[in-house]
């Protein structure tokens, strides 16, 4: 291994710790430093929050085959130590492994929880690795298991487009709402995991005035508001006021809310700002 210029450990502290890391195949994170090529085979250098650098064989660094690890420079992993060269001072480590041991952990767990059933009530850290853009589905990662997502699972926000709203790496809360043990299939949910906006909005109802952004003007489809519990609804303006224009700040009375159809409309009521269009920074009421 004379190709691994840098040396894993320094001193017999660093050793001690991956000596005890190998032992009891403990899982430690690392983040992704570079990429290398060492004898014509992609190497991940890791380093781990004690000072040490793994080194993670292109091979075990997941069961999907990758065309480059590029992509997963600055990426934070979890693996465990397979290997420790004492006469060159390196650490070899794997990913996949790690990966198979949460995977078998998680599915326990799930298989437990769906015959108590408390399956739907439980959260879950996910990690977004992708998405299908013909289908729209979108892959989350979840203790080393690959489960699918539909679109509309995502948020309750549907006026917006989910391409727009998903990112590759983001870390994501999630319910699991259907568990298949033998197509190990797992389907879950983001949207269960967040208070219905609309729930929101009925708590709105009684008020005086609610605030808004106008987001859409449009002579055939009318007005539309996004609105702090962010839902984007219809709005009506009375023949006394302006005529809006889109980034206008609004002050609202709600008007109609059918939970059903997922549909709300309210009353513009005046323009708290004038009808000058700012461009503050802040929360939606600022953007």
């Amino acid at each position: 291994m004379a190709e691994f210029t840098i040396k894993s450990w320094s001193n017999d502290a660093q050793l001690d710790d991956l000596a005890r890391f190998k032992r009891d195949r403990e899982i430690v994170r690392g983040v992704v430093t570079s990429i290398s090529i060492i004898k014509d085979k992609e190497i991940a250098f890791l380093l781990l929050e004690n000072g040490v650098t793994a080194y993670c064989p292109a091979e075990e660094f997941s069961a999907h085959e990758f065309r480059s690890l590029n992509g997963f420079a600055g990426t934070m992993q979890e693996f465990i130590v397979t290997n420790l060269d004492l006469d060159q001072e390196v650490a070899i480590v794997s990913i996949k492994q790690a990966d198979e041991m949460k995977k078998a952990k998680f599915l326990s767990q799930l298989e437990v929880l769906e015959q108590s059933e408390l399956l739907h009530t439980f959260e879950f850290d996910g990690v977004v690795t992708g998405m299908n853009l013909a289908n729209r589905n979108i892959f989350v990662r979840i203790n080393g298991v690959d489960a699918v997502m539909y679109a509309n699972d995502y948020s309750w926000d549907r006026s917006r487009r989910v391409e727009e709203q998903v990112q590759r790496g983001e870390k994501i809360k999630v319910k699991v709402i259907r568990f298949n043990k033998e197509n190990n299939l797992i389907r879950v949910s983001r949207r269960h995991t967040l208070e219905d906006p609309f729930v929101k909005l009925e708590a709105l109802q009684n008020h005086s005035a609610v605030a808004g952004r106008v987001t859409g003007v449009d002579p055939v489809h009318g007005i539309f508001i996004q609105l702090d519990v962010g839902l984007e609804v219809k709005g009506v303006k009375p023949n006394q006021l302006e005529e809006p224009i889109v980034g206008d700040i609004v002050s609202c009375r709600v008007r109609s809310i059918d939970k059903e159809k997922r549909q709300a409309k309210v009353v513009i009521t005046g323009y708290p700002r004038g009808k000058k269009k700012r461009k503050d920074v802040g929360a939606f009421l600022f953007e």
